[in-house]
């Protein structure tokens, strides 16, 4: 028996499970799918660009060339048109509302529908730096709150007249709120190397800034903090303020970990997020039983979010869209750092926003 077909149903079987343009850009060279269906196809899901840039690869000596022509001048240029001029308007619309996320958006949406994007991506840059400002302003406002709070509270907790200087009470109470006080340091500096990877200086400098605020004097923050003033846009407004309090040293007392009983009750009802909560509140706490159950719970919430993305992916290959967008929604929900889980949320609802549009009638 010849093996041919069976590698042939096996190929198609592969093919089948690839997902987004570069799999159809793999069936499509196999000869496994035309490049005007895969056009048609992009089309209807609202991807007008993919659809144009594939029916511009059918050459003239291709039998679908006459259909691919037609479908280009007839639906995908008037569409791609009409989408260009509402994320144009919608720009304009947002900015005049100081909608600056909601403007930059839609300016990058104009200038990827557009065949001369300069002055549409001049606008987006612009309204990228307000955006950047504004989150910048209130972020550096709430967390000089919160670490003046945090400051604060360290004072607190000191034994009244009437009681032993080593009062037991008091004493557990200031060593909680000194293990919350060294996770917060912690996480503040974690945060500033984070943003420093996805090269945002503005919190970089932020977060330095609280950090140094949290603990002064720390020469690498310092010096980090330096760094991201040479950083930041030209136009862009770091405040000049500088806070330097101390810590408060706090007697070290033993205590006992608490449960972990509500933990398992969260994970025995599939409540995997609040499980989750609970058990890093109990590991902070001292609990060391928590990091066992932590490992399950991250496993299963990894399985959800992936199966819940898959699902995605389904429906959205079944072109529907709005399910899909359920689905990626609830694997972001799941796993809200997963790059990809974001990407394809956010393209869902791009796509649901271009697909209303072109319902719209045009005014």
């Amino acid at each position: 028996m010849s093996l041919r077909p069976v590698i042939y149903v096996c190929l198609v079987l592969i093919m089948g499970g690839c997902v987004g343009k570069k799999g159809d850009d793999f069936r499509v060279s196999l000869g496994l799918v035309s490049a005007y269906d895969t056009a048609k196809t992009a089309f209807h899901q609202g991807l007008i660009m993919e659809s144009r840039e594939r029916l511009l690869t059918v050459g003239k000596g291709d039998e679908d060339y006459k259909k691919a022509q037609e479908f280009l001048q007839k639906e995908v240029e008037p569409a791609r048109l009409k989408l260009l001029r509402y994320y144009a308007q919608k720009g304009k619309a947002e900015e005049k509302e100081k909608n600056w996320a909601k403007a930059e958006e839609a300016y990058r949406m104009g200038a990827e529908l557009s065949q001369q994007p300069k002055a549409l991506i001049t606008y987006q840059k612009r309204m990228n730096l307000k955006v950047r400002q504004v989150r910048f302003n209130d972020l550096y406002q709430k967390k000089k709150a919160e670490d003046e709070a945090w400051l604060k509270g360290q004072q607190s907790y000191v034994p009244p007249k009437g009681l032993y200087g080593d009062d037991e009470a008091f004493a557990l109470a200031r060593l909680n709120l000194t293990k919350g006080f060294d996770l917060h340091t912690t996480q503040t500096w974690s945060l500033a190397q984070t943003y420093e990877k996805k090269n945002m200086p503005e919190l970089v400098w932020l977060y330095a800034d609280s950090y140094l605020r949290l603990s002064p004097g720390d020469k690498k923050a310092q010096d980090l903090k330096n760094a991201m003033k040479n950083a930041v846009p030209r136009t862009f407004r770091l405040p000049k303020e500088k806070t330097s309090v101390s810590k408060t040293k706090v007697t070290k007392v033993v205590e006992t970990p608490p449960d972990s009983k509500q933990v398992k009750a969260l994970m025995k009802q599939g409540k995997w997020l609040e499980a989750k909560f609970e058990a890093l509140n109990l590991r902070k706490q001292g609990n060391q039983e928590v990091d066992k159950l932590l490992e399950d719970i991250d496993k299963n919430i990894v399985e959800l979010a992936e199966d819940a993305y898959q699902k995605g992916n389904l429906a959205f290959r079944l072109e529907k869209i709005n399910d899909a967008v359920i689905f990626w929604q609830r694997a972001v929900d799941l796993k809200p750092n997963e790059q990809t889980y974001m990407d394809s949320l956010r393209r869902g609802k791009q796509i649901q926003e271009r697909l209303k549009a072109l319902k719209e009638e045009d005014t």
